[in-house]
């Protein structure tokens, strides 16, 4: 589903170059579950933002659905971005003034979906990650563990084939951190969505089938 050969990322600092990403080998088969570990600085945002269409490699293949996404325009990065992908992040990022409700069902209306149908689906996916109770309420009444199932609503309102997680439970506490992650091995099992996790707890690793460990910008362990 999702090949990388040899991926390279490098920035220009001054006349310095800095090297992120120093030849990235990896695939993703549909319904993986895996995690992507490491510490700080090593590589792995970068990566999963290249694995999103978020930005490019310098160097190196990327096949999405056997498609080289070098060969694609802008416009089909984001078509794809859109129809395909979900992204759930640290920070939450949901829209302060916004209810539950209406943060879900927002990007449904880049697809041109009718008002009523978008509240439909964000009610749906509201209540199958238990917040069904909570649609009319803001980001700040809600707890982190909410915020993180309306984020995580709000990537599979979509019906993507794919989530990207970076760090979805950084910001939570353990316990609230083993409810996410069971609610992400739900969605990866009944739904077949396939998951990809980027932390840097163990923990959080070992609950997913697959293992990659990254150090200095390359993957240096697989489990």
């Amino acid at each position: 589903m999702l090949s990388l050969r040899d991926i390279r990322k490098s920035y220009k600092l001054g006349d310095a170059k800095i090297d992120i990403l120093k030849g990235v080998d990896l695939d993703i088969a549909v319904g993986d579950l895996l995690a992507i570990l490491g510490p700080s600085g090593c590589g792995k945002s970068t990566l999963m933002n290249i694995l999103g269409l978020l930005d490019t490699p310098t160097a190196g293949q990327y096949l999405f659905d056997g498609d080289d996404v070098s060969n694609l325009t802008d416009v089909e990065l984001s078509r794809r971005r859109n129809l395909k992908l979900g992204f759930v992040f640290q920070q939450f990022h949901l829209i302060p003034r916004l209810s539950a409700l209406d943060n879900v069902a927002l990007p449904l209306l880049y697809r041109g979906m009718h008002e009523r149908e978008r509240k439909e689906v964000a009610r749906e996916m509201l209540l199958r990650v238990g917040m069904g109770e909570r649609t009319k309420h803001k980001p700040k009444e809600l707890s982190g563990g909410q915020q993180q199932r309306v984020a995580i609503a709000r990537a599979i309102a979509g019906r993507p084939a794919v989530i990207l997680a970076d760090e979805p439970t950084g910001a939570l506490d353990s316990n609230t951190s083993n409810e996410i992650m069971q609610l992400f091995k739900e969605l990866n099992a009944q739904d077949k969505i396939t998951l990809v996790l980027i932390t840097h707890d163990p923990s959080i690793g070992a609950q997913c089938q697959r293992q990659v460990r990254m150090k200095d910008g390359a993957i240096q362990e697989r489990t």
